[in-house]
């Protein structure tokens, strides 16, 4: 089955889901195409012009300091595409090693998941504050914070996925051919949980838009000076009354990506191998 083909089983009679995977792919060339697309410099200060209304030459108006709003919510899709994909790979390199193992290893996963059920009892939000206080404000730190966060999430995912497969007859042939636990774990088990980990991918990085902004919010998340979509809401929330397309725009643009990127782990979801949608029917 080809990639294109494997696309069109996904979205095939999912509207909404296919136009929520077109704007994640405007979202992604606005990220990787920031310093073209943007027309003026995001730091770029004009006193004279603050708190301009949308228009020309500000699309969407000017912050309180004068900067343009729009090449701010253009370089923040930069930003909210490298907290998500580093939020992503932390979460499902450090939450799947551990189900991994844990599943596999059951006197090493009665130990490894008392610690994810602990973990798990925080709500997302409060847990990223602690871990958040605990360290400086940074672009790293906040995706290191995040990916820990929704690691628990995916450890408990993959612990009740590995646990089915390491019972399966092909898994048995190989023990009898004299595998070891290495080669069963990641040439057997791991290559057949790639459907469910792209689901779960998919999820954490909408759930990571949410948390980022949160964090950002709440003046725990990225510097100040980062152009954020988060950054944008904090710094302008006191403006609600004179200047609303302050908090409009970076609004939006965080209501559509968080939108589209679960109705695209959705659509992924329903046609995800069978043997797998009660585990993952959860997330």
């Amino acid at each position: 089955m080809t990639l294109r083909t494997t696309i069109a089983a996904v979205f095939r009679g999912r509207k909404l889901a296919a136009l929520g995977a077109v704007w994640l792919c405007i979202i992604t060339v606005a990220a990787i195409g920031a310093q073209f697309i943007a027309p003026f410099d995001p730091l770029e200060i004009d006193p004279i012009a603050r708190l301009s209304e949308p228009g020309l030459p500000y699309l969407f108006g000017t912050d309180h300091f004068g900067r343009d709003t729009f090449s701010r919510a253009v370089y923040g899709a930069r930003m909210a595409l490298i907290i998500g994909i580093g939020s992503v790979l932390v979460a499902l390199i450090c939450g799947g090693l551990i189900g991994l193992l844990s599943a596999y290893f059951s006197t090493l996963g009665h130990f490894l998941m008392r610690i994810i059920d602990v973990l798990m009892a925080f709500p997302a939000l409060l847990l990223a504050l602690v871990l958040m206080t605990l360290l400086e404000r940074s672009v790293i730190n906040t995706v290191i914070v995040i990916g820990i966060v929704y690691a628990t999430t995916t450890a408990r995912i993959f612990f009740g996925m590995t646990l089915k497969l390491k019972n399966e007859v092909f898994i048995d042939a190989a023990r009898c051919s004299g595998a070891g636990h290495g080669s069963i774990l990641f040439r057997h088990i791991l290559p057949n949980l790639w459907s469910p980990l792209l689901v779960q991918a998919s999820f954490i990085f909408a759930f990571a838009q949410l948390q980022a902004a949160a964090l950002d919010f709440l003046g725990l998340g990225l510097p100040p000076e980062v152009a954020s979509w988060g950054n944008m809401l904090a710094e302008e929330k006191i403006y609600i009354t004179r200047a609303p397309w302050l908090l409009m725009f970076p609004g939006a643009l965080i209501i559509l990506s968080v939108f589209s990127m679960n109705l695209v782990g959705d659509a992924m979801r329903d046609s995800i191998d069978p043997r797998f949608k009660n585990d993952i029917a959860g997330i």
